[in-house]
């Protein structure tokens, strides 16, 4: 997949801007604050609609402005040439149009159009909480198996009715019925996330070590809150910590509470590894997500670089660029002219403009 042009409107502090993206490297340059990293952002809501840099979409609306609007061109190697449309509204929320047509189902949308970014927000990764891993690893697996979102959002809406009657002092055959049907989507969450984190870990020590030129014993763990392998041992494990939940008001076990674990050398990558090691892992990270979506798929993802390349070392630089295929499409951002600048098309942004060289 290639971007080959997007126009926005009303996007964070962009007005208006339209760029011509099809060549194969592209390198936006210019100071902070500039409006790199804010198109960046427009380019990767196409995998799920969802910003790498907040969670909060009525952020991106430019300020004093009620909505925004965007429009991809691009090539797809399943749909040829098309259009892409993006909008959202503070009142009538998210539209997505493909080609002229509504997409009324975010499931059926997540992962048909993959992008990754790569961001110095990647050390939460590593640095943050459980629910930044989880977030990553629910991505990935959304975008290649629609099962997998809609059992998550099944669960997700099971929990939050369970935690509403645990506050409000539900009965015992009314929790009862609640985890009799949140169970079956916690196993199939669970299945899938042991499966996907032994399918992400093979990648990973691969592009890992060529990115290092040596074997660091990267690894993924997965690290589940509940050991469960029957739909009724799950119930079982909601019923037991009933009583503790109603006291807190919030359901304690379940997949909702799982994590995963980087290592290096069988360390903690978080407390032991050092920053150059950490964010090679995280790119690494990356990269192993990039070629998940591509082996499912069969459709080249596009990276999207925001100002991470310049705090690479040297070696770990030339891993990156031996991990990322040529056919693969990379949009990248700096203060600094990139090594070797000939090879970019590179973007001049000023104060929300965009000139090419």
């Amino acid at each position: 997949m290639h971007f080959l042009n997007v126009r926005l409107e009303n996007f964070r502090n962009l007005p208006f801007a339209e760029l011509n993206l099809n060549a194969s490297r592209s390198f936006l340059l210019g100071a902070n604050g500039q409006g790199k990293s804010n198109l960046l952002e427009a380019l990767g809501l196409v995998t799920a609609c969802r910003s790498f840099r907040t969670q909060q979409m009525s952020a991106l609306c430019r300020h004093a402005t009620d909505g925004y609007a965007l429009v991809y061109n691009l090539h797809h190697e399943s749909l040829g040439e098309t259009v892409l449309e993006m909008r959202y509204d503070r009142l009538q929320g998210h539209q997505i149009i493909l080609d002229g047509e509504r997409i009324s189902r975010l499931g059926d949308f997540i992962g048909r159009f993959p992008v990754v970014p790569l961001s110095s927000g990647d050390l939460m990764l590593l640095r943050g909480a459980p629910s930044d891993r989880r977030r990553f690893l629910d991505l990935t697996l959304s975008a290649i198996d629609s099962s997998y979102y809609d059992a998550l959002r099944h669960y997700h809406r099971g929990v939050t009715g369970r935690n509403r009657l645990l506050k409000s002092g539900g009965s015992t055959a009314e929790l009862a019925a609640f985890e009799a049907e949140l169970a079956p989507y916690a196993l199939e969450i669970i299945s899938k996330r042991q499966k996907g984190v032994v399918r992400l870990q093979k990648i990973l020590k691969d592009v890992y070590m060529n990115m290092a030129e040596a074997d660091e014993g990267a690894q993924v763990q997965y690290k589940p809150n509940v050991n469960c392998d029957t739909a009724d041992s799950m119930r079982t494990a909601f019923e037991q910590s009933r009583n503790r939940d109603q006291v807190i008001g919030s359901t304690q076990r379940g997949p909702q509470r799982d994590d995963l674990v980087f290592t290096l050398h069988s360390n903690g990558a978080k407390e032991y590894a050092s920053d150059g090691q950490q964010r090679g892992f995280c790119i690494a990270l990356r990269i192993a997500q990039a070629r998940i979506f591509e082996q499912s798929s069969g459709i080249s993802p596009v990276l999207l670089a925001d100002d991470v390349l310049g705090e690479l070392d040297g070696q770990r630089k030339a891993g990156f660029w031996r991990s990322s295929p040529k056919e693969w499409q990379i949009i990248a951002s700096g203060t600094e002219l990139p090594v070797a600048s000939e090879a970019w098309a590179v973007w001049d942004v000023l104060d929300g403009a965009f000139r090419l060289r």
